[in-house]
């Protein structure tokens, strides 16, 4: 068929399904109650033209050999047009402007619609379902309450685009670059993130209801939501639901390992419950008040994060996590397993450590001020110069062979607790409640400082104790209640015990 030229005429009910219009021109054109089902229209010029209730699904603009120019939509208006099932490969929808729009498993890989605006309302939402935007330019773009179920967004350029209130489902967002976009009122499940750019994008009022539109029946306590390898640096999803996400590190078939960074990124009251963070760099990240439950950390570097507040029970921080100088003040770490861990510096004040794994960790310097250390396991753990003062542990807290070294334990509350082996060199035990813990073989003499003093163990309440072949050469056990404690084999040479109890006290003599 020959080419044609449409250019600035008015097309009213014209059909011309099935038919080759490769190469035409429709310039200007005002196109109402026309149909372009099935129609070759490779290498058209559609600029600036006006469709009114068109019809063009199924419709190939996509460029072959015989027709190697894109198709040009630029500046294009679209109203109630149905593009379902067209070919609009490299096509140019620069600035496109729609209204009712259906591109429902539209081929739009490698389109170039650069401010283009397929927006909507929540209650009449733009059909961009199962739509393939691979490699498309959609920066700047208005997508605002489009439906994106089963879209594809591989490698696509996002950057300011506005994605107010759409709905990503069931979405293959790999390498996309999302810097700049906006986030707000959307909906997101089960969406491939992997490689993706977020840097300093923020998500907000996500997932907080099921929204209209959605082809789920209620609304999912697991999003499977997968960041892996992405770039969140300085990232903001404050108060947003992304439980079950997968922030661990990516890697290709050829065994390249990309890290994920969540450097700065911040979470604030999130929900991110059985989340996967194995690996990723996260230094200063913020999850103040967020829940964490079942998370995991393995070998993330968290070093300087804030967890104040955050719920982290039964959460996983092995693999040598970096939690230094950390502030975890208030977090409930009930059940956490941060074993091996560096929390060298961390602020714990008043966090609940109830039932931790706590073994070989660096509590060095660290602050446990009203700790819960009820039945945790400080076993071989590292806390020189830590503060514990008025923490709370029990019978099956157990700190044996921990390095307490110069540690404030004033006040401490740890009745029947273990402290086999340890060492006390240096610490302020002033107050402590010790009833019936055991010290056996632990180390309180005189350490590194610049004094002759051991441990001070002023006032202690060391009831019913065990303290058989301890050290305690030049400690400090003034006014301590050792009461039907047991000494067998302690040392106690130079040790001043200026108005200690010992009644019943074994050992002593």
């Amino acid at each position: 068929m020959p080419v044609l030229d449409f250019s600035e005429q008015s097309l009213v009910g014209d059909i011309f399904n099935g038919q080759n219009l490769n190469g035409s021109t429709f310039f200007k054109a005002n196109l109402t109650d026309v149909q372009f089902v099935g129609t070759a229209l490779r290498g058209t010029n559609f600029s600036e033209s006006t469709w009114l209730n068109v019809d063009a699904s199924n419709a190939i603009f996509a460029p072959n050999n015989n027709n190697p120019t894109p198709a040009d939509l630029s500046l294009a208006t679209l109203t109630n047009v149905n593009l379902s099932g067209a070919n609009l490969r490299e096509a140019n929808l620069f600035k496109i402007n729609t209204s009712g729009i259906n591109l429902s498993n539209a081929n739009l890989t490698d389109t170039i619609l650069t401010e283009a605006n397929l927006s909507g309302e929540q209650s009449e939402r733009p059909n961009l379902a199962g739509a393939n935007f691979t490699r498309a330019d959609l920066s700047l773009a208005n997508l605002k309450a489009a439906d994106l179920t089963g879209a594809k967004l591989k490698d696509a350029n996002l950057n300011g685009a506005s994605l107010e209130a759409v709905i990503l489902e069931d979405v293959n967002a790999r390498g996309a670059d999302f810097r700049n976009s906006n986030f707000t009122d959307i909906f997101v499940f089960d969406v491939n993130f992997n490689l993706a750019n977020f840097e300093g994008v923020s998500f907000s009022d996500v997932n907080t209801a099921l929204p209209e539109g959605s082809s789920l029946t209620q609304l999912p306590t697991d999003f499977n939501l997968r960041f892996r390898g992405a770039d969140l640096s300085n990232f903001i999803a404050d108060d947003a639901n992304l439980a079950g996400s997968n922030f661990r590190s990516f890697v290709d078939s050829n065994g390249v390992e990309t890290a994920t960074q969540l450097d700065g990124a911040s979470f604030a009251s999130s929900d991110l419950t059985a989340s996967n963070f194995t690996g990723a760099l996260a230094e200063n990240i913020f999850f103040n008040g967020a829940t964490l439950t079942d998370a995991k950390f393995t070998s993330a570097d968290l070093s300087n994060g804030d967890f104040g507040g955050a719920t982290l029970i039964n959460v996983d921080f092995t693999g040598g996590v970096e939690l230094d100088n950390a502030f975890l003040e208030g977090a409930n770490l009930s059940g956490a397993d941060l074993s091996g861990a560096n929390l060298s510096n961390a602020n714990l004040k008043g966090a609940i450590l109830a039932g931790a794994d706590l073994t070989g960790v660096d509590l060095t310097n660290a602050d446990l001020t009203g700790v819960d250390l009820t039945g945790a396991d400080l076993s071989g753990a590292i806390l020189a110069g830590a503060i514990l003062k008025e923490a709370t542990g029990d019978s099956l807290t157990n700190f044996t062979g921990a390095d307490l070294s110069s540690s404030n334990l004033g006040a401490t509350l740890a009745e029947k607790s273990s402290f086999i082996g340890s060492n006390f060199q240096d610490a302020n035990l002033t107050d402590a409640i010790l009833i019936a813990a055991d010290l056996t073989d632990a180390n309180f003499a005189d350490g590194a400082d610049l004094d002759t003093i051991g441990a001070n163990l002023t006032s202690v309440n060391f009831i019913d104790g065990i303290a058989i072949n301890a050290n305690f050469e030049n400690a400090l056990l003034v006014n301590a209640d050792l009461s039907k404690a047991n000494f067998t084999g302690a040392n106690l040479m130079g040790a001043d015990l200026t108005g200690a109890i010992t009644i019943d006290t074994i050992g002593l003599s």
